[in-house]
């Protein structure tokens, strides 16, 4: 009798037993399907208002850890680097050091390059990979928009090299618009400058002349090719356009009266090519928590 309940409890046992491997085998189980294998980048600019002790409020309520890339177009602060507590301060907004924080300086943002890279650990001119893609920031500011010398020898090493399913540039000031045949005539519609000859304007350059046509090389060899400028915001927070050759031009931009501010949010999905979506910022904070940040001036 006592060897057959000894035997009882050591079924009982191993039942129970395979009855938890079981469980954590489903549970296992259960939870691949919900990995998202996807990637998303968050892009947003013009985060400036006109007082130099922070920036548009609801930028304090975006949850930048959602993203698996923080990328700013520029003009951060009506100064981004005066003073000892204004770049600390968008520091603790942006994570400037983490390498996958890009930013594309703006005419707000004038400061050396050593100071940029003793801040951020990276130079103006950049190039970073991730999820089968290039990006790559450079600085509008420098040559009055056109990408001359060691920027544009980086440029084209860079795009020559890669071997990403995508690449998208990045500058602050929409270059890409000057002297094409219908985004030229855009500029004062879309862009935060008008046309002119000065270190804020939208000035002439060698985009078409010199750019464009390295662009076209990439584009011919399969790879997706998209240029954002960040110059945005007090005409409209949007802009796109996809030209005949397939290369994609965007703009984003907040300006911080403005009820239509937008960000500018990306996706990567394994074997694809990025996809882009324009989202109000209200829609984007009412689907998140966040840990608010206040402005200095608090």
């Amino acid at each position: 009798a006592l060897l057959k309940r000894i035997d009882i409890i050591w079924i009982i046992t191993m039942r129970k037993g395979l009855f938890l491997i079981g469980f954590v085998l489903f549970l296992f189980s259960c939870k691949q399907p919900l990995i998202d294998s996807s990637s998303s980048y968050i892009y947003l600019s013009h985060t400036r208002i006109k007082t130099k002790d922070s920036v548009y409020h609801k930028v304090y309520d975006i949850d930048f850890s959602r993203y698996d890339m923080t990328l700013l177009g520029g003009d951060l602060s009506v100064n981004s680097f005066s003073g000892q507590t204004i770049t600390p301060h968008l520091d603790r907004i942006f994570d400037f050091k983490n390498p996958t924080t890009l930013w594309s300086v703006g005419n707000h943002d004038t400061t050396s390059d050593e100071r940029f890279y003793d801040t951020t650990g990276k130079k103006k001119y950049h190039a970073y990979q991730k999820d089968d893609v290039t990006f790559i920031t450079l600085k509008s500011q420098d040559s009055l928009s056109s990408i001359v010398g060691k920027q544009k020898e980086f440029l084209f090493s860079v795009l020559d090299t890669m071997q990403t399913r995508s690449v998208l540039l990045m500058s602050h000031k929409l270059i890409f618009m000057n002297d094409h045949p219908v985004l030229d005539t855009m500029i004062p519609k879309v862009c935060n400058a008008n046309k002119g000859d000065c270190y804020y304007c939208h000035n002439d350059n060698n985009f078409y002349g010199e750019i464009y046509p390295k662009l076209l090389e990439v584009k011919n060899k399969g790879i997706q090719v998209l240029w954002v400028g960040g110059d945005l915001g007090y005409k409209t927070s949007e802009f796109e356009y996809e030209d005949d050759q397939g290369i994609v031009f965007l703009g984003n931009g907040f300006w911080y009266p403005k009820d239509w501010n937008k960000v500018l949010l990306f996706s990567k999905e394994k074997e694809s090519e990025l996809t882009y979506t324009f989202v109000p910022i209200d829609s984007l904070l009412s689907n998140q928590a966040k840990e608010i940040i206040m402005p200095l001036s608090k």
